[in-house]
């Protein structure tokens, strides 16, 4: 016998906003506790099982053209724990009430900067027949298949004659330090000046501006950093710090615009637990 269910969250670029609740994190319900499992206090988790899955899994992305998916073992314990609770609950869920959602448990067991996730969970009695029933039914075979998936943690934990299954997949996404952050940036100010056929910008090292962006991840909020009399202010968090707000063209292109100065903080908050950069962006 065998139940199956999929869900995939997207963690996209916000501009001025902040980010819809299945973009970062659920709320979790108070009305009981819960604690990750360490992969190594049960003697319940069937490694050789993951170990399959996982082979099948890259099987079936080497047939379609697609890389195979590297273990990440933050994932790996995120997986083993939602695998475990499961069982405890002798159901399927992708989140039971008290339990952190799917990034939220991602976030609390990697180091991961992670643009996008996903699960599959399901119950089975063998591997060949959770493979089998996860490749047949079509979101499921989205999760195992997505081009953008480049890292994966499955956690199987066994009951009985079942096999309870959690695989959590992601897109990492490299990281990169304050000033790197802000070459990238200014790097894809100064294309889309030129793109306008417009002189170059002069680029200006503000402190206020670096500071604004960290009180912005500090505060958890876009809303603290004041605009500046005169001056274009644009606020607004990425997962890529080279990837700039649609409509930042507008300004860039403006003959009124001469000097620019660009800040940026990388943090985990509340809103993007798998990290985000908090950019503020000034034009004169």
């Amino acid at each position: 016998m065998f139940w199956a269910l999929a869900t995939a969250i997207s963690l996209h670029l916000a501009v001025g906003i902040a980010p819809s609740e299945t973009a970062a994190s659920a709320n979790t319900a108070p009305n009981r506790s819960w604690q990750q499992v360490s992969p190594d206090e049960s003697p319940s988790y069937d490694v050789s099982a993951e170990r399959e899955l996982l082979k099948l899994a890259n099987a079936e992305r080497d047939r379609a053209g697609l890389p195979p998916l590297r273990t990440d073992e933050g994932l790996v314990r995120a997986a083993r724990a939602h695998a475990a609770e499961m069982a405890s609950q002798n159901q399927l869920s992708h989140q039971f009430s008290g339990e952190p959602s799917l990034t939220e448990r991602i976030s609390a067991s990697a180091t991961l900067h992670l643009s996008r996730a996903g699960e599959n969970v399901a119950m089975a009695t063998t591997v060949e027949d959770a493979h089998q029933a996860l490749m047949s039914s079509s979101p499921h075979r989205d999760n195992l298949l997505n081009a953008s998936y480049n890292i994966a943690g499955f956690g199987v934990f066994r009951s009985g004659n079942r096999l309870y299954v959690a695989q959590d997949f992601g897109s990492n996404l490299g990281t990169y330090s304050v000033q790197q952050a802000r070459e990238l940036i200014a790097t894809s100010v100064e294309q889309l000046r030129a793109q306008a056929r417009m002189p170059r910008l002069q680029r200006v090292d503000n402190v206020s501006t670096q500071s604004s962006a960290c009180a912005m991840a500090q505060a958890n909020s876009l809303s603290v950093a004041d605009p500046r009399p005169g001056a274009y202010m644009l606020r607004y968090t990425s997962m890529q710090p080279e990837t700039l707000p649609a409509d930042i063209s507008k300004v860039i292109a403006h003959r009124g615009v001469h000097t620019y100065s660009a800040g940026t903080c990388y943090a985990r908050t509340q809103k993007y637990p798998n990290g985000a950069y908090w950019v503020v962006l000034v034009f004169y």
